[in-house]
């Protein structure tokens, strides 16, 4: 069975197809989210989402649009490769982790460790994840593509390629109309082997018109705000770590606090804090925390001032930490009626 693309699949048809779903919150959106360990709220607001995820034998497509800015940590599995792009008609600029290109670009990774991507607040991304040995199969005719794959990508690249781009888009459309018609196990199997099919030649056209791809490299921004991240987030966004001799070695203050800036328009210790409110509201979510009061909460993640905690809380989710407990399926522990 052979996929036959005729015509450029437009960003309009994709948006539209995220405008008629459900819009979700936060932590619906973030246990809909596919391969997802983590995700952080870093615009402040209410948030909204849309997202869908199809699935088919060896590949599957993701489209995804909310109107915050999110940091995500994603966790793939080694045997996969994972092109994102975004696809949205009215912002057609891919942008993740401070890196900004136009919509021929796309971004690469291979699994194999958790990948932490920062995508921008009103736009539609869409991250279309392939099996690695059948890709490599697939593309075998050309060696070099498949050391390429086993080795550059290993640290995630943004490639220029207008013609696979387009490929990208062309397919999920595909698979859009795919997934309405009814059929066996059977079919599905030869839907997701054609979609497979179709993105490898796609790749190798793209990759014997250039030779190779040109890639654009991650900023330097990126490996600061990627080590103090990590070393906040083993201090469980403890700040005092930001004056330590631990925190000194990553760097000076000033390249770590321009790197942050940079990428995400706060500084570290904002990001510490913001961490932290978001760790709240998972709590709050968690049944396991369902009789544990919120100001126990709020002290659990370095809280201690109670006004301070839901002025912020207030402030980042556009809501009382009060009123996300009352959403949740569980009773209030009894302290929060004091509390509120």
């Amino acid at each position: 069975m052979a996929v036959k693309i005729t015509d450029t699949c437009k960003p309009e048809a994709l948006d539209a197809v995220l405008q008629g779903l459900e819009t979700r919150d936060l932590e619906q959106f973030t246990s809909c989210c596919p391969d997802t360990a983590r995700i952080v709220q870093l615009g402040e607001g209410h948030f909204a989402g849309r997202l869908l995820d199809l699935n088919f034998p060896g590949i599957s497509f993701c489209l995804a649009w909310c109107n915050q800015t999110i940091e995500k940590e994603i966790d793939l599995h080694n045997d996969t490769l994972t092109f994102s792009m975004c696809v949205d008609s009215r912002r057609p600029d891919l942008s993740y982790n401070g890196v900004t290109k136009a919509k021929d670009w796309v971004l690469l990774q291979s699994g194999g460790d958790r990948r932490v991507l920062i995508s921008p607040a009103e736009s539609t991304q869409l991250t279309v994840k392939v099996s690695k040995r059948i890709f490599r199969e697939l593309t075998d005719a050309l060696p070099e593509i498949a050391d390429w794959l086993n080795g550059e990508v290993a640290r995630g690249e943004f490639l220029k390629t207008t013609f696979f781009a387009n490929r990208l888009k062309d397919v999920c459309c595909v698979a859009l109309e795919a997934s309405q018609l009814p059929g066996s196990v059977e079919r599905r199997q030869a839907f997701g082997n054609s979609f497979l099919a179709s993105l490898a030649t796609g790749l190798t056209f793209e990759w014997l018109s250039k030779q190779a791809f040109f890639t654009y490299q991650k900023p330097r921004a990126l490996e600061f705000y990627q080590a103090v991240r990590h070393a906040l987030l083993a201090h469980d966004g403890e700040t005092e770590i930001l004056s330590s001799r631990e925190f000194s070695r990553l760097g000076s203050r000033r390249s770590i606090e321009k790197a942050f800036a940079e990428l995400i328009n706060m500084g570290p210790a904002k990001y510490a804090r913001i961490v932290r409110l978001n760790n709240s509201r998972r709590k709050l979510h968690d049944k396991a925390y369902a009789d544990t009061s919120i100001g126990d909460i709020a002290a659990e993640e370095g809280f201690w001032d109670w006004s301070r905690f839901t002025t912020y809380y207030r402030k980042q989710f556009g809501e009382l930490p009060s009123e996300t407990r009352s959403k949740c399926a569980f009773p209030v522990a009894a302290s929060d009626t004091l509390a509120a």
